[in-house]
């Protein structure tokens, strides 16, 4: 959502910075549930939906003002805001999709549950053993 905020009035930016984010977490949800698209780190609303709701208002809220310091630039509107945005979608989804698709069908985009459930670094590492067992007889301790 910070397309433009060099340009914002700071009533713009904390209306834009209020309302954006509220919008993203909407879509991140919806989507997330209506697709089975598992996002655990909100990475797609972040950047994503925020990114793109940023660079549409920016095309609004800065209409008529100039895109460069320099002349002979056209001034900033939200069809070209738009179509910009849409830009950035199809180079930032396709490719990643495709990429996902590929690692989908060869098995290697998700760790098996039984990994899942006891954790990768201690699955593949070992990791936290002596941690592990610390808690594991805590936990035989509080059941006896």
């Amino acid at each position: 959502t910070s397309a433009g905020n060099d340009l914002y009035h700071p009533i713009q930016a904390m209306l834009i910075g209020a309302i954006v984010p509220c919008i993203a977490y909407k879509l991140h949800y919806y989507v997330e549930r209506r697709f089975k698209i598992d996002d655990a780190v909100g990475a797609v609303a972040v950047h994503g939906y925020g990114g793109f709701l940023g660079v549409v208002v920016a095309g609004f809220m800065l209409w008529g003002q100039p895109s460069s310091p320099y002349e002979g630039y056209a001034a900033i509107n939200p069809l070209g805001n738009f179509i910009g945005a849409l830009i950035m979608v199809a180079l930032g989804f396709i490719p990643t999709f495709i990429v996902v698709k590929i690692l989908s069908a060869a098995n290697l985009l998700r760790v098996p549950k039984a990994v899942e459930i006891v954790g990768l670094d201690f699955a593949t590492r070992e990791a936290y053993e002596a941690a592990v067992a610390d808690v594991t007889a805590t936990e035989k301790a509080m059941v006896n």
